[in-house]
This record gives structure tokens, sequence and C-alpha cells, in this order.
């Protein structure tokens, strides 16, 4: 069997969906209502520029937390991170079934959602950590994660009103 267990592979995936959004949100905006129950996706950022800039910070995140984990020879770590991760590809497909149509991200979020589950269990397989470290650890990267998703829509608002 292969081993899947590098702590980088979870940055590269995370680009390359990025990447998806990255070209394509700017120009969806434009033709789509970008409100879902009354939340705007992408933060309704149509500016390549500043997503750019949002999608920088979140991959120095990653590449932070991979080469930490690396340090510490911690899989949980990164083990735990997949875990937002691979619910905000879930949630890209749920905007898809709720718009009924393509949402930026969706192609990579169906390409990647196998080769992220199988990363997970190849990582969770590493893992020894005892089930009351998985908690907490995973409890901290699911608030930080979607605390540092809301921080960077909101920069990128500000950033996008403030350039008009």
């Amino acid at each position: 069997m292969i081993n899947f267990s590098s702590y980088w592979i979870l940055p590269l995936l995370f680009m390359f969906h990025d990447f998806e959004e990255l070209v394509f949100v700017p120009y969806w905006l434009k033709d789509h209502n970008p409100k879902i129950n009354g939340r705007v996706l992408f933060g309704g950022v149509n500016r390549s520029d500043i997503l750019a800039a949002g999608i920088w910070e979140e991959f120095c995140i990653y590449l932070l937390l991979a080469a930490v984990a690396y340090i510490m020879g911690s899989p949980l770590l990164v083990a735990t991170a997949i875990l937002p991760y691979l619910f905000h590809l879930i949630m890209h497909l749920v905007f898809v079934f709720n718009k009924r149509a393509y949402v930026p991200g969706a192609i990579t979020a169906i390409i990647e959602l196998p080769i992220t589950i199988f990363y997970l269990h190849s990582l969770v397989t590493l893992t020894k950590a005892p089930l009351w470290e998985w908690i907490i650890v995973v409890v901290i990267m699911f608030i930080f994660f979607i605390s540092n998703l809301k921080f960077i829509h909101w920069i990128m608002a500000e950033t996008m009103h403030k350039l008009r």
C-alpha cells in the first residue's frame, strides 16, 4: 500500500482547490446571486487580487501547520486540520445543489473529496493520540479555521469597499 501520509499534501490540496476559486469567483459573481439563505458566498469579493490575498493568508497557515506537524512528528495536527477542510469541500457541493448550478470550487471539491478522505484515513492510522486529545484538537481546529475564514472574508470585504 502507498504511504500517503506526508504533512505537505494538505497545503497542496488547498492550493489546487483555491486556484479554481481564484480564477472563477470574480466571473461567477458577475452573473449569479451570491446569496444562499441570506449569506453571501465568497464574502462577495469579486476581485482576484483581493481574493488572492485571502487565499495567500490561508495557505501560509496551512504551510505553518504542516511545518509544525513535521517538526513535532504529529500527524494529529494535520489530520484534525483536514476535517474543517473536508467540511469546506462538502459545503461547495451543498452550494451546487442549493443553486442548481456550478459554484466555483465544485469541480475540485468533487476531485478532492475521495483523495482527502483517503489522506485523512492514512494520517489517522499513524496517529496514536487518545480520544480526548482528538476531541480537544478537533474543536480547536474548527474554531480556529471558522474564525479565520470569517476574519478573511471581513478583511477582504473591507478592502474591497475602500478600493471602490
